[in-house]
């Protein structure tokens, strides 16, 4: 036996800290790569889907072609928006550090390195450029457009008050609009309007819900202790009263919108009937938004929708039958 393995290698001391240290770096990457998908913002990415709002409208989103630029599109702005949040991150990592949630974000934590963090951003907003120029340039316009507003905002115009609302609502009139020049899809006033007066809607109660918690004290589960700083500079320029009137505003005029679109579709009798139809669930949706807001629940939007059971209902009232009243006048 001794001569039969006397030939064979003996194995090395340093076997077992080789594997070990094999693993620990594989590890790393899983973490790294785990890290920076949580800070791209995956919950945020459900917004690209105004870039189907407008062929959705328009009652031709089933046809292939349209679909399949729709989709490219609502690639190219997940791509952008996700670069666009790590800069923000990157530029607020002292902020997030003294927040009671935001200190765990990957970039105020230190799991990713700012320089990982920058070369990570200008990757996607490459990527971003490049699948929007696949669908044509005037996709890429709307890119870009949007890829220079979100990033002027994080560098500068989030610290001027009313003005950092009103561009993270164009945010989301950009999405709509670039998905109607993807398509090919001609927009009304009224489809622009009830978008942005929404968006005005959602921004503006997330604020107050923001500066709600403030106020009371409100910590999220799990924090314990006084109330930490926020990080939204412009939180404290804004009073109660001032976005109860802007609240006001933005909900009367979206819903004076969709109201005078909804009862001039000219559409079939049953089309323009389920249309008229969803204004009444369209109105419960914002106003039991608003009212979630109102308790500080609005802190996390992307969430009510999955959390409240009476706002998932309401937005499918209104969705279905718009949706069936538009379709139903296109097939005709």
């Amino acid at each position: 036996m001794t001569e039969l393995t006397a030939g064979l290698p003996l194995p090395s001391p340093d076997a077992p800290l080789r594997e070990q240290a094999g693993k620990t770096q594989a590890e790393s990457h899983s973490g790294t790569i785990a890290s920076l998908f949580a800070a791209a913002r995956p919950t945020q990415w459900p917004k690209n889907l105004l870039l189907f709002a407008a062929p959705a409208a328009a009652g031709v989103l089933t046809e292939p072609n349209v679909a399949v630029h729709a989709l490219l599109a609502a690639v190219a702005f997940t791509l952008g928006s996700a670069a666009t949040y790590f800069l923000n991150d990157l530029r607020d990592i002292a902020a997030d550090r003294r927040h009671p949630t935001k200190c765990h974000r990957p970039f105020a934590s230190g799991r990713i390195s700012t320089k990982v963090g920058y070369v990570a951003a200008l990757i996607l907003a490459a990527a971003a450029l490049i699948t929007a120029m696949t669908v044509g340039w005037l996709t890429l316009v709307g890119l870009c457009t949007y890829l220079v507003l979100t990033t002027t905002y994080s560098l500068y115009l989030k610290r001027f008050a009313v003005l950092d609302i009103l561009v993270v609502a164009m945010g989301f009139v950009l999405r709509a609009g670039t998905g109607a020049l993807a398509t090919g899809v001609a927009v009304t006033s009224w489809f622009l309007l009830v978008t942005f007066f929404g968006a005005l809607y959602i921004v503006t109660a997330k604020r107050q819900a923001e500066l709600q918690s403030q106020n009371t004290g409100m910590q999220p589960a799990g924090v314990a202790g006084s109330l930490l700083p926020t990080s939204r500079a412009t939180l404290s320029l804004y009073s109660k009263s001032w976005l109860e009137q802007t609240l006001t505003l933005a909900l009367t005029s979206a819903i004076i919108c969709y109201s005078l679109w909804a009862v001039q579709y000219p559409g079939t009798p049953w089309g323009s009937a389920l249309i008229q139809v969803s204004i009444l669930p369209f109105i419960a949706t914002l106003l039991r938004y608003g009212y979630l807001c109102s308790r500080g629940d609005g802190q996390r939007p992307e969430h009510l929708m999955f959390s409240d059971v009476f706002l998932a209902a309401a937005a499918i009232a209104w969705l279905a039958p718009a949706m069936a009243g538009i379709y139903m006048t296109v097939a005709r």
